[in-house]
């Protein structure tokens, strides 16, 4: 088995579910994680799927349990997509880990380089960033999430962080309009 590459940092494990809903309540109310931050349909901006132009339609969650950042995805298209490899529409499950990238071209190439494809990548136009879902399920049973360091992403985890050290369980759900 290929290890990641030296200096990143594993920050986020991630989960698709069918209905986003459903999966907030059950972690903020059978686990106590909270609060989470819905970003609905969120606009990913161009993506591609394995190299081709695709469209993605998803909803995001994301909230800090403890060293851990979750996030729930639920993709409400039909289009081919690193989640649909793995899930279809009814199903849901680990998906991810993600991972901090500082320099986002190079790692790219050295995780294709080790024979993972990137399946869907593109960057978010609201929340800043490039992406790619590196097909490492092979070698480590998931996919690794390359995820492009910026500041601004860094600041909204710090926030998790905090949100999630003072939480009281009030307000468990926060949507996030863009």
């Amino acid at each position: 088995m290929t290890a990641l590459p030296l200096g990143l940092r594993v920050f986020q494990n991630s989960y698709v579910v069918p209905d986003i809903d459903a999966a907030l309540q059950r972690w903020t109310g059978k686990l106590g994680v909270g609060p989470f931050y819905i970003y609905r349909h969120l606009d990913l901006g161009p993506v591609t799927y394995r190299g081709r132009p695709s469209t993605l339609d998803a909803s995001f969650a994301l909230a800090q349990a403890g060293d851990i950042e979750i996030e729930l995805i639920q993709q409400h298209n039909e289009a081919p997509s690193a989640y649909r490899d793995v899930f279809d529409a009814d199903k849901g499950g680990f998906h991810h880990v993600g991972a901090w990238v500082d320099d986002f071209d190079a790692v790219k190439a050295h995780y294709e380089s080790l024979g993972y494809p990137a399946v869907t990548t593109g960057g978010a136009p609201d929340i800043g960033g490039r992406f790619a879902y590196m097909d490492a399920r092979a070698d480590l049973g998931v996919m690794v999430e390359l995820v492009e360091k910026r500041q601004d992403l860094l600041d909204f985890q710090t926030m998790l962080i905090r949100e999630s050290t003072d939480w009281d369980g009030v307000d468990p759900v926060r949507e996030v309009a863009l």
